[in-house]
């Protein structure tokens, strides 16, 4: 749907909801707007929506990097009072209510959440079984054999239950350092406001399960990676635990390949979409990880935070 007719209908809904008088509804509905064409889109779709939610907390946040370039883009078209008297923050829950309704946005991953009893995945640190061994993928071979493999749903509900372990691996690391759930930090991965996996203070943290040698990430990760201050945390249980930064060249250089890539294909093989591409960890990205799978309280604020 273009932005316009989008709009128009959410304007609409603000006004049902405040009195048709006031301004309000226009200025929430001009405050998305703007957001909109600061992001470069001329169609909103679900995947638009999702990106949005998972910025809200830099959006609410007027010191992190996000925030600061959405101010100059407002202030440069002479709307910054729209930032200013917190039209767009005031208007964001009122636009995802709205969207759930009119974009019927739950993914399939979401509803498949819910039939997973998240209390039934359990995965406990453990100092003493610590390896310390960057998990190392073999040389990919791709054998197009018939084989008997699970069905769809089988495979996703396993990948879910992988990298939801590796998420608990790393929240049961942190309170067995003495941080406190839900104070200094928050296990954010099926609250699906936010784009990452857990909210160390004020750092986004993208949990991998990297127990193959390998992980994967998507559109909006890469977002969130190269704009604001998410890292990687690389798991595999009773392995190590290796952060990750955003600004490492070996991180920046595989997004721009995947970019790359991706372009290739659209120059030269329209008809091929690689979206799900497998990211080989090799013995290069040894010179950037940082293992921090037992540090001190002290030493992983200092590592994550500072």
């Amino acid at each position: 749907m273009g932005i316009d007719a989008f709009i128009a209908q959410f304007k609409t809904y603000c006004q049902q909801r405040f009195s048709s008088k006031t301004g309000t509804a226009v200025s929430y509905a001009n405050a998305v707007k703007y957001l909109f064409e600061f992001m470069n889109s001329s169609e909103i779709s679900n995947a638009l929506i999702l990106e949005i939610r998972s910025l809200e907390p830099d959006i609410r946040d007027s010191d992190s990097i996000f925030y600061g370039d959405l101010e100059k883009f407002y202030t440069s078209t002479g709307r910054s009072s729209y930032l200013e008297k917190g039209f767009l923050k005031a208007a964001l829950p009122i636009l995802f209510k709205f969207s759930d309704t009119y974009l019927f946005q739950d993914a399939d991953d979401v509803v498949l959440l819910q039939e997973i009893k998240d209390n039934k995945v359990v995965a406990d640190y453990s100092k003493d079984r610590l390896r310390h061994e960057l998990p190392i993928a073999e040389k990919v071979v791709h054998n197009y054999n018939v084989r008997r493999i699970s069905g769809t749903v089988k495979e996703s509900y396993k990948r879910i239950c992988s990298g939801r372990k590796a998420e608990k691996y790393f929240i049961s690391f942190l309170t067995d350092l003495g941080f406190r759930k839900n104070q200094d930090f928050f296990d954010v991965a099926n609250n699906k406001n936010y784009g990452y996996d857990v909210r160390f203070f004020d750092v986004g943290l993208e949990i991998k399960n990297i127990k193959n040698g390998y992980f994967f990430l998507s559109d909006n990760e890469i977002a969130r990676l190269e704009n604001t201050s998410t890292h990687l945390i690389l798991v595999d249980i009773d392995n190590g635990i290796w952060f990750l930064k955003n600004n490492s060249k070996w991180l920046s250089r595989t997004i721009d390949d995947i970019k790359k890539l991706r372009n290739y294909c659209k120059d030269y093989f329209s008809n091929l979409d690689p979206s799900d591409i497998k990211i080989i960890i090799d013995d290069n990205v040894k010179n950037y990880v940082t293992d921090i799978s037992d540090y001190s309280r002290e030493l992983v604020m200092k590592t994550i935070v500072d």
